[in-house]
């Protein structure tokens, strides 16, 4: 499955927040769409999941047009993480991951076999099955989030788009999540937007650094996230160094 986006340009009003973008995101892809606050990066999220209509460019899926699918047709082939999207209902854990295989169960149907699978299997490698009974009202912000990506990972949608997944979570579980994203089955597209550089250094295979609106740097981590890249986008200085184990890892400052 290929998604595709092709001069993308999208304004609010008259405050144009996305210029020209374009991306390619192939299965096994893991890229992460950086740069800092307004700079239009959750704008194209929402166009590359069909939430907003193109303005100027245009979203495909394997040649066809995104906006000529149904709504259940790409809830199938992709799995949406918005920002700040947690579960509020008094649902249990268990019933609110479930609500992400609505788009393969006939409509009316009970969950099969199948759904339930990938539900446990969601919650297994998020680390919740102990908690499958509880409200969502009852879990911490972390929990919370966690249990939405949970819900994305029981879609088993070919291309995952994820809005800062690990914004709410501790060191521990961020790299937990920022691992499994990493080595998931069946090698789904990812698309993750993040603030944290040194994540994407160690776990992207391709970066996108917006800035603007505009794209000021895209490809491997090691090129894209050059000191002058960085300093251009964050107004901070850097430097890329590797560990004992011969990791990628950067160092922030403040820019002289």
């Amino acid at each position: 499955m290929l998604l595709e986006a092709r001069h993308l340009r999208y304004s609010y009003r008259s405050d144009c927040v996305v210029q020209d973008f374009s991306l390619t995101l192939r299965p096994g892809d893991f890229t992460v769409l950086l740069g800092p606050n307004g700079s239009g990066k959750s704008t194209v999220l929402r166009l590359l999941a069909g939430y907003l209509p193109t303005q100027q460019g245009e979203v495909s899926l394997d040649g066809r047009v995104l906006s000529r699918l149904s709504h259940r047709e790409r809830a199938r082939l992709i799995a949406v993480m918005p920002q700040n999207h947690v579960p509020t209902l008094d649902f249990t854990v268990e019933d609110i991951v479930m609500l992400g295989r609505n788009s393969r169960l006939p409509r009316l149907a009970p969950p099969g076999p199948a759904d339930w699978a990938a539900v446990h299997s969601a919650l297994d490698r998020l680390g919740l099955r102990h908690l499958s009974g509880r409200s969502c009202r009852r879990l911490s912000g972390g929990e919370r989030q966690r249990v939405s990506l949970a819900a994305v990972l029981a879609q088993e949608a070919q291309i995952l788009l994820l809005d800062e997944p690990c914004s709410a979570l501790d060191p521990a579980n961020s790299l937990a999540v920022m691992e499994l994203l990493s080595t998931l089955p069946g090698s789904p597209a990812i698309l993750l937007i993040s603030h944290d550089l040194t994540s994407a250094v160690r776990y992207a295979r391709q970066v996108i650094l917006l800035h603007e609106g505009r794209t000021i740097a895209s490809g491997p981590p090691e090129s894209a996230l050059s000191h002058e890249n960085i300093l251009s986008a964050y107004h901070c200085a850097s430097e890329l160094l590797r560990d004992s184990q011969g990791n990628l890892c950067l160092s922030l400052r403040s820019a002289p």
